[in-house]
């Protein structure tokens, strides 16, 4: 395999050659096991580089489209058919490889790109910036750094990709003057209420506690009070409410389908636009 060893948050490693049938917080927790619920509806594998995709060799030397991205390209927590990659492969008709990679910095993906571009005739590249603040120093993984927006602005700026199709995350991964740097680069990010769709149909029997109490902010209701019907409140429907939730919308840790099409879309028009102008 070529060497696109980048080296990720200690505690997710790269999966090469990895099959199996859960993944990170999407792990069942003890009451679904008591209970028998299904564990799984889906399956994680990974090709013989790393990546959650079909093997790459076949690729090689030939022209392709390659998504760059962190966790959320590469869909952690849900089916990889609803990943914005695959989607823009199957409802787009643009046939893409996914080099999402979990706990990845906008460096990272810069030296990906280079890679790939001595493997692969690249023709486009769609990409998901990810956090300002995560960096790759000496070949190790850092975050919190506690450098100034600015500085990492700077530093954004630097290993911003050229001549490629952008987004970033969604706003809620961001904080104000950070959104306000990304518009005025025209970058776009989702960042409407809709994290989550109206019919999930939660169950909240299936809600973990602990990740639940781990994630619950000072004014959501406890933990006892959601499941017996409590209304949620407005943050949990724009951050990140999906990771207590679990089999009836397997979208669980990330963006679901939903807010992964939204994505897809965007990637389409803009690649329509290019292409007929």
């Amino acid at each position: 395999m070529p060497d696109l060893e980048i080296k990720t948050y200690p505690s997710i490693p790269r999966r090469i050659n990895y099959y199996g049938q859960y993944c990170g917080t999407d792990k069942p927790n003890i009451f679904k096991l008591k209970h028998n619920y299904p564990i799984q509806d889906f399956d994680y594998k990974f090709n013989s580089w790393g990546f959650r995709d079909d093997d790459f060799e076949q690729y090689i030397g030939k022209k392709v489209n390659i998504c760059l991205g962190d966790s959320i390209t590469v869909n952690l927590g849900g089916p990889v058919d609803h990943s914005w990659p695959n989607q823009l492969k199957t409802y787009f008709n643009i046939p893409t490889l996914n080099f999402g990679m979990e706990a990845v910095g906008n460096d990272a993906l810069n030296i990906v790109y280079n890679k790939l571009k001595e493997i692969f005739d690249i023709q486009n590249v769609f990409v998901m910036y990810s956090f300002f603040h995560r960096r790759l120093i000496n070949g190790e993984f850092k975050q919190d750094l506690h450098c100034s927006d600015q500085e990492n602005f700077k530093y954004f700026l630097k290993h911003r990709i050229p001549n490629v199709f952008e987004c970033a995350l969604p706003g809620w991964s961001y904080n104000k003057e950070e959104k306000q740097f990304l518009s005025g680069l025209e970058i776009y990010f989702f960042d409407t209420p809709l994290y989550f769709s109206d019919n999930q149909e939660i169950d909240r029997e299936l809600i973990d506690k602990d990740l639940y109490n781990n994630l619950r902010g000072t004014d959501w209701p406890t933990f006892k009070q959601f499941v017996q019907g409590a209304e949620p409140h407005p943050d949990m429907l724009t951050k990140e409410f999906g990771n207590f939730v679990s089999d009836k919308n397997r979208d669980g840790c990330h963006l679901n389908y939903t807010a992964n099409s939204i994505y897809a879309d965007y990637f389409y028009n803009q690649w329509k636009q290019r292409n007929e102008s």
